[in-house]
């Protein structure tokens, strides 16, 4: 007989599963040891803490679509991990959480650490059941493994997300007996579920209200990243000539440099995005909730039902709908719809007509006049560097295949603000919880789904100092990523909201970061004159380490000088 154990590391090969990020501990430590030989199959890779774990597994699903799993024992997986976790459920990545509830067989009376349940210990199954798709508690070590599976199908199958397998002492490390039901089958057959699309009647009537249209507009939302249909997005806007505005996590959807870009939308957004959103007559909606953010706090000279007719592709049929109330909602894998949608156009011969090429047309003059990725302040070098400046010497310096992972607070709405994405799928953020300190362990674990191409780290010194324990992680394993701190010595957000002489509990002591990297064994710099920024990036690339560069930054400008929402209503 193979153990519960064995069985569950073989599921884990038989689902593709390539890395486990984790700290052995409880019962998870008896899968970590049979891992040793098998590195070529399946790869551990160990974290400092739990939460880079589940950053790092969030991140490296959504670069390639496979679900990466995360491993500990049980307390610190439910308390620690769970920052990623929740990222994962409401980012759609699929994502497996294998973990035990350290009960120690001591079931009803005290037990060390136990997540059991019972009285005296905490109840890890109801938490996890809170941020998860799909959450089993095993009592055997057959379940642990069925129930492994049943996660693994979960994770994947419809909209993608968190699944999470916990199991009893007992469970964890016992025998499994194969020769009585329920029996063990091969897991690749609990994860052939095909993606679902819209019936044909309803993809015929939304080409219908498309060619019925003069201004249609495209807004592409992160559901285009996890179905992979960036090229299948970019076929169908030229296929009608119709603009293509994104939401925050949707950016990158379409190469911003595209001549039918008019950027990332929202509050944060391009002035040409929510203009242009506002001028149109028809909205397709493809993979993106529309959250306050994305739609300017609902602002009707964005979007407005009233006077848009609005079609909406999303896998989840809850989503089909939820902000605004739509003509048609197209129930779907974004990819399948967007396929269909292609051919049913395609079908019917040329869309053109005089004044959807009059809109098209329009396009170039709207982007040049609203100052589309441009504007005189990302040009002037200063000592210390304005945000503005540094955005655009990335853009400059780094090629052009660069993978870019935010952070939040400050230094994420410069980016997404200020850098004009040029390839599709270039930019990752946590736009779920949307919390401080994803950026840093998200890049290490990019740099595993990318080892060919750069990948940077944009984040502030708060977000950095969260989890600069990943570099740790970055320097063992030979990753190397560059991150750029945003350097301003506070809570940038929160400070710059905070009254003159009412500043409290978010300026920071003055801190090299670039030192505390040099102290991992990374390669680090700090600037403080934009003139040296290009050439700290080469040098960052050129040293084959993780790297990083600490930039000191300007505090006078703010992303309040271009937040949407609190400019006038009327301004376009």
């Amino acid at each position: 007989m193979a153990s519960s154990a064995e069985h569950i590391l073989q599921v884990l090969e038989e689902a593709g599963v390539e890395y486990v990020f984790g700290i052995p501990g409880g019962g998870t430590s008896q899968i970590f040891a049979l891992m040793h030989g098998r590195e070529d199959r399946i790869r551990p890779i160990l974290v400092r803490h739990e939460q880079a774990a589940g950053i790092m597994a969030d991140a490296y699903a959504r670069a390639t679509g496979k679900p990466a799993a995360i491993m500990g024992q049980g307390l610190f997986m439910g308390s620690n991990a769970s920052f990623g976790i929740m990222e994962a459920m409401l980012s759609s990545s699929p994502m497996l959480v294998v973990t035990d509830t350290s009960d120690g067989g001591a079931g009803q009376h005290p037990a060390n650490q136990s997540g059991a349940g019972e009285y005296g210990s905490v109840d890890l199954p109801a938490i996890f059941r809170a941020m998860t798709k799909y959450t089993t508690l095993a009592a055997s070590p057959k379940e642990a493994v069925i129930g492994t599976q049943l996660a693994l199908k979960h994770a994947t199958s419809g909209r993608p997300g968190p699944a999470a397998v916990v199991m009893r002492s007992a469970a964890a490390g016992g025998d499994v007996d194969v020769e009585s039901p329920p029996f063990l089958h091969h897991t690749s057959g609990y994860l052939n579920t095909a993606k679902p699309q819209s019936a044909p009647e309803d993809i015929a009537r939304a080409v219908d209200i498309l060619a019925a249209s003069k201004k249609p507009v495209i807004v592409a939302g992160n559901g285009v990243h996890v179905s992979r249909s960036h090229e299948l997005l970019r076929e169908l806007a030229e296929a009608w000539g119709a603009p293509v505005a994104t939401s925050y996590k949707g950016k990158s959807a379409l190469a911003e440099t595209h001549p039918l870009s008019v950027g990332m939308a929202g509050v944060y957004g391009q002035a040409a995005a929510n203009a242009v959103i506002g001028d149109a007559d028809t909205v397709l909606v493809v993979g993106a909730k529309l959250s306050p953010q994305d739609t300017v706090r609902e602002r009707p000279s964005v979007f407005d039902p009233r006077r848009q007719r609005i079609i909406q592709i999303d896998i989840d049929e809850n989503n089909a709908g939820w902000t605004f109330p739509v003509e048609l909602g197209l129930v779907g894998d974004a990819s399948k719809v967007l396929g269909q949608l292609l051919e049913e156009t395609r079908a019917r011969g040329s869309t053109s007509t005089p004044a959807r090429e009059a809109w098209t047309a329009s396009l170039a003059a709207r982007r040049s006049n609203l100052g589309y990725y441009d504007e005189p302040a990302m040009h002037v070098d200063s000592s210390p560097v304005t945000p503005q400046r540094l955005v655009t010497l990335l853009r400059e310096t780094m090629p052009t295949d660069t993978v870019y992972a935010l952070d939040a607070g400050n230094n994420r709405t410069w980016m997404a603000h200020y850098f004009e994405a040029v390839q599709p799928h270039t930019f990752f953020c946590p736009g779920g919880t949307a919390g401080m300190g994803w950026g840093l362990p998200a890049a290490v674990a990019l740099k595993l789904a990318y080892g060919d191409r750069p990948v940077v780290c944009v984040t502030g010194d708060g977000g950095y100092m969260m989890t600069v324990n990943a570099l740790s992680t970055a320097m063992q394993y030979g990753l190397a990523m560059i991150c750029v701190v945003f350097n301003d010595g506070a809570l940038g957000m929160v400070n710059q909201h905070q009254p003159e002489g009412r500043k409290i509990a978010s300026e920071f002591v003055e801190t090299d970061n670039a030192a505390v990297a040099r102290g991992f064994g990374c390669f680090g710099v700090q600037v403080r004159d934009s003139r040296e920024l290009p050439g700290a990036l080469r040098d960052a690339m050129a040293s084959g380490l993780p790297s990083v560069i600490d930039v000191v930054i300007d505090r006078g400008p703010s992303p309040d000088d271009f937040r949407a929402d609190v400019r006038r209503a009327t301004e376009t």
